[in-house]
């Protein structure tokens, strides 16, 4: 059978999963497996938030030169970089990768935060992120919230480790995954007004990438407590809180610093002034505010010319992703009060058919068109 490049066996990459929590590591693995665009729509969303632009190259052609083939998801030769300082900085950076895919696909994770910007838009009001109990060692990694009302507090590790046992369990779980359940419980958020913690979902998530060299099984760990629901109102408040953020940093990173002044619009509308409704091949894409990623940087798309200058760069550079965050994502926090629970934002949703390559997920949405694929406004 000849596979395509948009077959699902193409995209669907396998891991060996293992779940358990911080008091019980004696649990089994299974066999998991992740869909590319889910993986890439994810890298993604953390490149934007986090302004580590110089890596789109990596999820810009859904990680094509960085994985290997086959149906694991595993490097290709030794993997990248050389030395120990450069396999650290890749590991952490697509353990990020890999923790917030998981976070999304399977545990209804809709916003998440760097720890720095969710400290950033409490400074003024009634929240506070302190340690506790007070004292050393690093804090985590992002803020967010799920579409079971709870607030999230997670942490990402990325590994080269070279370990079987601790990895495999089911009796043994890795040193950095015990470092990340540390960090994710001595990280808390606090009402001015009380001396307890409010209470969060803590996931520590560890990733270890093979490579076909070394042979080792590509492994995810998860490991949560499981803790209440935040009450109606911390809930909406950081929703608000929490979602401003995470619009006001992707669409910088896109390239539309202006358009964060809608985010000040004081009720919900269905299209702002400058963004942009695109057809991409037969699928029509939410209005929102778009750019183009690949080897040429990024470019934004915001008038009709744009398209036609891409026209011409798709000539000589056929390797792209178009990103796009929705109207209606942004201005889904005009409401008041906010919607909550599962209707924070969209499911995650990716697409295989007909020869697209497409994930949604919370507005963003991100499309590796292939060549025979146009990219053309629609007149609405």
């Amino acid at each position: 059978m000849i596979l395509s490049p948009t077959s699902p066996q193409k995209i669907r990459r396998e891991f060996w999963f293992r779940r358990g929590t911080p008091t019980s590591s004696n649990t089994r693995g299974t066999t998991s497996s992740i869909l590319l665009p889910e993986l890439g729509v994810a890298a993604a969303r953390e490149t934007l938030v986090t302004a580590a632009l110089p890596f789109a190259a990596a999820w810009t052609g859904l990680f094509r030169e960085l994985i290997a083939d086959g149906q694991e998801l595993r490097w290709r030769e030794n993997g990248p970089g050389i030395g120990r300082d450069a396999r650290i900085a890749y590991s952490g950076l697509f353990g990020r990768f890999m923790a917030r895919a998981y976070l999304t696909a399977n545990e209804g994770v809709r916003i998440l935060v760097p720890l720095d910007v969710a400290k950033r838009v409490l400074q003024g009001t009634s929240y506070s992120v302190a340690k506790y109990p007070p004292g050393g060692g690093l804090e985590a990694d992002w803020i967010g919230l799920d579409n079971r009302r709870r607030l999230v507090i997670a942490e990402a590790k990325g590994s080269f480790d070279k370990g079987v046992r601790t990895w495999s369990g089911p009796h043994h779980i890795p040193g950095t995954l015990k470092t990340a359940v540390n960090q994710a419980q001595r990280t808390n958020v606090f009402r001015k007004s009380a001396s307890r913690p409010l209470p969060a979902k803590r996931w520590a998530i560890a990733s270890r990438w093979a490579n076909e060299d070394n042979e080792l099984r590509p492994t995810l760990l998860a490991w949560d407590p499981d803790e209440e629901e935040l009450d109606k109102h911390d809930y909406q408040v950081f929703a608000k809180l929490l979602h401003r953020a995470d619009v006001t940093a992707i669409l910088r990173a896109l390239g539309h610093p202006v358009a964060s002044e809608v985010l000040d619009i004081p009720e919900p509308i269905d299209r702002f002034p400058g963004d942009m409704h695109l057809r991409i091949g037969k699928r029509l894409i939410d209005p929102g505010f778009a750019s183009v990623f690949g080897p040429i940087g990024i470019y934004p798309l915001r008038e009709r010319s744009d398209l036609d200058q891409l026209r011409r760069i798709r000539e000589r550079t056929p390797m792209i992703a178009v990103v796009s965050l929705s109207t209606r994502y942004i201005s889904m926090m005009a409401e008041d009060p906010p919607p909550l629970h599962g209707s924070l934002s969209d499911d995650l949703h990716v697409s295989t058919a007909d020869n697209e390559r497409i994930a949604i997920d919370s507005g963003l949405t991100v499309v590796w068109p292939t060549r025979d694929q146009g990219i053309l406004p629609v007149d609405d």
